[in-house]
């Protein structure tokens, strides 16, 4: 009966319900680019060493928030879309012996590879 009255909202409601076919695969398309982003993180970014805690100047990638699963590397992905501290997850990715934090004969420094990854996946 409301909206029967209140032809606008009506409207408003059959657009959301006849668009709602389209967000989904939008949606998808979008899940899809983060997994495959997610993938080739883990492979380059696997065994790169955490930046420390969140806060801190090197603290992108840390416990939480890392390379080491396609789960975690997907949910770090979601987080630099949104658009918060992904440069700061790209400096971590570059970290080199110089910072201290890392050592080539571990095999757990970053690399420059992390510059066209991570602005490639921001430019999508």
């Amino acid at each position: 009966r409301l909206l029967r009255h209140a032809k606008s909202l009506r409207d408003l409601i059959v657009t959301m319900i006849l668009s709602f076919p389209s967000l989904v695969n939008v949606g998808s398309l979008l899940s899809l680019i983060i997994f495959m982003y997610s993938v080739l993180g883990r492979h380059l970014f696997t065994f790169l060493a955490h930046g420390g805690t969140v806060g801190s100047i090197h603290g992108g990638i840390n416990d939480e928030r890392n390379f080491v699963s396609v789960g975690s590397s997907f949910l770090l992905l979601f987080q630099c879309l949104t658009g918060d501290g992904w440069s700061t997850m790209m400096s971590d990715a570059m970290i080199d012996e110089s910072s201290g934090l890392c050592e080539e004969a571990r095999g757990d420094c970053g690399s420059q590879l992390a510059i066209p990854f991570f602005i490639s996946f921001q430019s999508e």
